[in-house]
């Protein structure tokens, strides 16, 4: 039977890990997982889209002003659909900056994770008999596994 956990990398970690060599348990392995190293591509695809939009604060802030815009142009010189027409640029410009200024603020708390020393996850494979499972998984649950699996 094979139990399949992940853990922060942590002392409670090593913990566990001492906590199953003295169970002697037939099999531990334990795999580090690297964090990601480059930048994510800022535009999206059509087949790849990891949720990052710049366009949708501009569209709601473009629907803002040139409401208002529009509305103003019935007492401003030139109307509402000049009005209209520019409040949805200037709206859609400042929706924009906003969601780059967004994105920078939280670009920079990742990467000042990162400079931190912040480790990835870590992937546990314990290898053990059918009577041994329930205490492996008590164990890796005690000592905060992420997630856990258990396969035969």
């Amino acid at each position: 039977m094979q139990i399949i956990a992940t853990f922060e990398h942590s002392s409670l970690l090593e913990i566990a890990l001492t906590e199953l060599e003295e169970k002697k348990v037939a099999s531990i392995y334990a795999v580090p997982l690297d964090l990601r190293k480059r930048e994510p591509r800022l535009l999206d695809s059509i087949h790849r889209a990891d949720g990052v939009s710049f366009i949708d604060k501009g569209m709601i802030f473009a629907f803002l002003f040139s409401t208002v815009g529009a509305s103003k142009g019935f007492v401003w010189q030139g109307g509402p659909i000049i009005w209209g027409i520019v409040g949805a640029v200037i709206g859609f410009i400042v929706g924009i900056i906003l969601s780059w200024v967004i994105y920078l603020i939280k670009r920079e708390k990742n990467q000042t994770q990162i400079k931190q020393g912040k480790k990835g996850e870590v992937v546990v494979v314990v290898t053990c008999e059918e009577g041994q499972a329930s205490v492996v998984e008590d164990i890796l649950w005690d000592h905060r596994a992420l997630g856990l699996a258990r396969t035969r």
